[in-house]
């Protein structure tokens, strides 16, 4: 090769290696969304999906982050953990994502975390418990050790004096009826029966509620999602037991629309629900600074999609200030940004308000949830604030 072929050779390359930098400089930071776009949790996932998605367009039209925007890849893993754990090993090492978005269910959390850790990729996970192995995991919905001291204590002020515990299978909701039980015992509120049903599949609760009934419980607390809920409160009607019923958070995933429609107004009315700001917002004062974010948010989502968010689908606020929370992350970590250094940049983060109404909180060794779980009750189709 002449000298300058050689150097022409040289040249080449370095345009083109100069070529890559600046486009690789202009990529959009990649973030893949694993979550229930179908399946019994499909109005989270879509629900969230529709919240994340405001956040992005927010974060986009201002610019992006060190000039760059951010692209979502949704992938669909249908409720079911057998499905979501080959598209999270896509996600990874196909698309090879800074971040993923869910999943909603926490046996798919629980599934995808070792290899979300191994890969140092970050999980804005959207149930309401981290995963056994979390090291890359964060939460954005009050945790079961924030939910249930809460909904003790309201249970207690109003007189209760035994309860049931009414358990899906999932990690998620054996964790918060065993936390639920715990409490309970600490404060001198008598657990007589503790049953468990699959909240995908399951249909008839007759004998468990059955039981509740025989045993004397004035109050059923239900780690209630989807349909089965509805049917719960239906059951429990049909049989005449009137005991009070307390939901989880996640209670009206299927809409209260559709609990009503599934169980009748007359026993959806008067459930009490854990639940967060952004569900009651309307009932805080208008210098309240939650009722200012909210509104906010309300009429973003509305330019977007010609509609109000219901405020029941509390999860649609909690992926909108997961969008928001990767975006400060991604500031804060600087332009080269990888999976370890925005982990770090997350675990900075103090008191960050969000939509969702809760303040959130993340460091080094504390990986969940944000605080300001409120007590809610269902009346003439909308959740209310119990003072």
């Amino acid at each position: 090769m002449t000298i300058r072929k050689a150097a022409q050779a040289v040249l080449t390359l370095a345009l083109c290696v100069a070529g890559y930098g600046a486009f690789a400089a202009d990529e959009p930071y990649k973030i893949g969304m694993l979550n229930s776009l179908s399946g019994y949790a499909a109005n989270m996932g879509l629900g969230g999906r529709d919240g994340l998605m405001v956040a992005v367009d927010e974060i986009n039209k201002r610019g992006g982050i060190h000039g760059r925007t951010i692209k979502i890849i949704p992938l669909n893993d249908e409720s079911d953990a057998a499905k979501g754990v080959p598209l999270a090993v896509n996600l990874i090492e196909g698309e090879k994502v800074l971040a993923v978005v869910g999943p909603v269910r926490s046996d798919i959390g629980e599934a995808v975390a070792p290899m979300m850790e191994k890969s140092q990729v970050v999980d804005m996970v959207c149930t309401t418990i981290l995963p056994t192995k979390h090291g890359y995991s964060f939460a954005t919905a009050p945790t079961p050790e924030e939910e249930a001291p809460v909904a003790i204590a309201f249970m207690k002020k109003q007189g209760a004096k035994s309860v049931a515990i009414l358990s899906a299978l999932d990690v998620w909701a054996r964790t918060l009826g065993k936390t639920w039980a715990e409490e309970a015992e600490k404060r001198g509120l008598k657990v007589v029966a503790a049953e468990s049903y699959n909240s995908a599949t399951d249909k008839s609760f007759i004998p468990q509620l059955s039981k509740f009934k025989a045993a004397n419980a004035d109050w059923i607390m239900v780690t209630g999602a989807g349909p089965a809920a509805g049917l719960i409160l239906k059951q429990k009607a049909e049989l005449g037991y009137t005991a009070n019923v307390f939901g989880s958070t996640t209670f009206p995933i299927a809409g209260i629309s559709t609990l009503a429609q599934i169980a009748g107004p007359a026993a959806v009315e008067g459930t009490y629900i854990a639940t967060v700001p952004f569900t009651v917002w309307d009932t805080f004062p208008p210098e309240d600074a939650r009722y200012k974010t909210i509104t906010q948010f309300r009429e973003a989502f509305k330019a977007k999609y010609n509609n109000y968010p219901d405020p029941a689908q509390w999860w649609i606020a909690q992926n909108y200030d997961i969008g928001m929370l990767l975006a400060e992350g991604i500031k804060r970590a600087g332009p080269n940004v990888t999976g370890a250094t925005l982990k770090a940049a997350l675990e900075t983060i103090q008191d960050y308000q969000g939509v969702l109404g809760v303040s959130f909180n993340f460091s080094p060794e504390r990986h969940s949830g944000g605080s300001g779980v409120v007590v809610g009750q269902i009346k003439d189709g909308k959740v209310v604030l119990v003072k």
